[in-house]
């Protein structure tokens, strides 16, 4: 599913990943663990082309990404690859709903698919009583699998997690990593979730951990 040979990224003088090689199967939850600023969201923001590397080979289901224009990179990841960040990032003026379809908007797609695509995923992630509800007017949780949903909109292959519950307190924080599991089961997409979390990390299927930019086990 994903295949990076020989990564490297540097800022000025700062080496942030150092000969990164490592391969994730289809369907995997991978871990990504290490201390802060050892590379991990780097690493996670050149996955999903938010970042470009400096040398180095990934591939994503056999297409070599760092070939692409940032034109077909753009498509690439909005159809391709899921975001869930920390900061859920959800737009205060639109509902729920509006924004879970957003993506699937962005180039040209029917909106009553969208929709209902977005309700099965509420009816999924049991939230379907707040499709209608501001940001402000839900829960952390709750966010939190809106934020999910969109990025599950356009079946995306790969889902990218940066640290997912660092905002949310234990008993969310478990319910979510069962939710990405469940997600798997349901949809066969693959993981790859930065977490500081130990629990988290002996949950997943493997684990990478970085430490100085390199992958050390």
């Amino acid at each position: 599913m994903i295949r990076v040979s020989s990564l490297y990224k540097s800022y000025g003088d700062l080496n942030v990943l150092k000969n990164i090689s490592f391969e994730i199967n289809d369907g995997e939850i991978v871990a990504v663990t290490g201390a802060s600023g050892a590379g991990k969201t780097t690493l996670l923001n050149i996955i999903g082309t938010l970042d470009k590397a400096d040398k180095g080979e990934i591939l994503i289901n056999g297409k070599d990404i760092t070939k692409l224009s940032d034109k077909d990179l753009s498509v690439f990841r909005n159809k391709e690859i899921g975001f869930v960040f920390q900061f859920h990032y959800l737009l205060g003026e639109f509902t729920a709903l509006e924004n879970v379809i957003m993506p699937a908007l962005l180039y040209g797609g029917d909106k009553r698919k969208a929709e209902n695509k977005a309700k099965e995923l509420f009816e999924v992630l049991s939230i379907s009583e707040k499709e209608n509800s501001y940001p402000n007017e839900m829960s952390g949780g709750e966010q939190q699998r809106v934020a999910i949903a969109r990025a599950l909109i356009n079946s995306p292959a790969l889902i990218l997690a940066d640290e997912p519950s660092g905002n949310l307190d234990s008993k969310n924080a478990k319910q979510l990593f069962d939710l990405f599991f469940m997600l798997r089961e349901k949809y066969n997409q693959t993981f790859v979730i930065v977490t500081h979390s130990d629990n988290f990390a002996l949950m997943a299927d493997r684990k990478l951990v970085i430490s100085d930019g390199a992958i050390i086990e």
